[in-house]
């Protein structure tokens, strides 16, 4: 399978102040750049923002630098010379109130193949000392949770107030939060840590800031535990770890139900950097008996598929009902992340070497890569995957700060269908996509939210 190569288009991340100072009349011009990155010599080109010499309330974008700027009505078009990419500015050009949730540029689109670029209509400063670790949004969509460098967890509510504010918070770990998960309830959070444990915290939202504890700690894991998935309802949780077990959880009870070992015939473990759970849904792959004597602790678990992404250049996928691993494939690199949508039988890994492979799990057994892509001659390690919602659209974080949306169509083409711009050079963690929108975490300690029409 030939590794696709898709383009990156960047804008300097500070670039909506830039645009506020000019039109507030706080500078009486600026500039912010705008970058175009193929396989071969990028283009980096200057726009410089001014004022309309007559209209006194409308902002004017001029480029140079292999760049031409039209104006249409309320969008300006940006053609880069030499690159088949066309990006228009989605903006409000006049002099308008800017609220913290909803700046002017919101939007920056491109096409032929359609790109667009979104900025974060939300920027949250958790005001932290150390970078988020860990991140996740509620499913009603009412709250998400921080986890820090520090082991501490923070949770905050959304609503009813346009900015977050900070529900509950506590040191939980010893060392770095590693992964967070909500349970269906959205009233309960599981939290992962480097210092071997997972904890089950209450998240009732309440009207001010209140210490967070532990109401349940599960301890059996060696090694730092890197992911973790929460069984259909939530009366059973899986965690995986650098110790290359993954064990099978009694929430009740904190008791340990199953382990289970990966690495196969090898007879080494093998540390696990991720884990997706879902149904079999149309994966085909081979049927395992079930367990003559099943646990009665376990709920919902007989129909359930868990992708491991492995170090060992490879990853697994494990049969929860019949508790055997039914599927062994292989990578190019050593995987980092790892996302399952059964909905539309889609797998996708990502590598420490920027590598994003897409798998149709009806053919699964194949071992045939539907379709492989990695950004222009960038080599950014892949740090999250999340399939969005409607499904066909990955969310892609990444090491380098450049987190993309990318598209699966029909033709089992890829292109790179948003950009996600707003961090500087810093790693992007943790993605997740919530009705219509898409959250961001980064090792800059910000929380953005995108708005975002699937």
């Amino acid at each position: 399978m030939t590794n696709t190569k898709l383009p990156i288009l960047n804008v300097q991340h500070t670039f909506p102040e830039v645009i506020s100072d000019v039109r507030s009349g706080g500078l009486p011009q600026d500039t912010f750049w705008l970058s175009c990155y193929g396989d071969g010599p990028g283009i980096h080109s200057k726009v410089r923002v001014t004022l309309d010499d007559i209209q006194r309330d409308v902002v004017k974008l001029d480029g140079s630098l292999g760049i031409e700027i039209k104006e249409q009505g309320k969008n300006v078009s940006i053609a880069f010379s030499g690159f088949p990419l066309q990006i228009a500015l989605s903006i409000s050009r006049r002099n308008m109130p800017c609220s913290p949730a909803s700046t002017a540029f919101k939007r920056l689109y491109c096409w032929s193949p359609r790109t667009y670029m979104l900025t974060p209509i939300a920027r949250i400063h958790n005001m932290q000392p150390h970078r988020i670790t860990a991140f996740d949004v509620a499913p009603d969509g009412s709250q998400f949770a921080s986890g820090f460098l520090d082991g501490s967890v923070h949770i905050y509510n959304t609503t009813p107030k346009i900015q977050p504010v900070e529900t509950a918070f506590g040191k939980i770990h010893k060392s770095t939060t590693s992964s967070l998960r909500f349970f269906p309830s959205s009233r309960v959070l599981l939290s992962a840590g480097a210092d071997f444990t997972l904890c089950i915290l209450p998240a009732e939202p309440s009207p001010s800031s209140s210490s967070l504890s532990a109401v349940r700690t599960l301890m059996g894991h060696k090694r730092v535990v890197t992911s973790t998935a929460i069984v259909s309802r939530g009366r059973n949780i899986v965690s995986g770890s650098l110790d290359g077990t993954i064990r099978l959880w009694d929430v009740s009870s904190g008791a340990q139900i199953h382990l289970f070992t990966t690495g196969g015939a090898t007879g080494r473990l093998a540390p696990i950097t991720g884990m997706s759970l879902g149904e079999r849904g149309g994966t085909v792959l081979p049927n395992a008996p079930s367990v003559a004597n099943p646990d009665t602790r376990e709920v919902e678990t007989s129909d359930k598929l868990l992708f491991c992404a492995l170090q060992t250049k490879s990853f697994e996928a494990i049969d929860l009902g019949s508790r055997q691993t039914v599927f062994s494939g292989s990578a190019t690199a050593p995987l980092s992340s790892i996302s399952y949508s059964p909905e539309n039988s889609l797998l996708a890994t990502g590598s420490n070497k920027g590598i994003v492979d897409v798998y149709d799990t009806r053919a699964l057994s194949e071992g045939r890569v539907l379709v492989s892509f990695a950004r222009g001659n960038n080599q950014a390690g892949i740090a999250d995957l999340q399939w969005a919602n409607n499904g066909g659209q990955l969310l892609v974080g990444t090491d380098d700060g450049l987190p993309f949306i990318a598209s699966i169509d029909s033709s089992s083409t890829p292109r790179v269908a948003g950009e996600l711009v707003g961090t500087d050079c810093d790693a992007v963690r943790c993605l997740r996509a919530a009705g219509n929108s898409v959250w961001t975490a980064a090792d800059d300690g910000v929380v953005r939210r995108y708005d975002q029409l699937w």
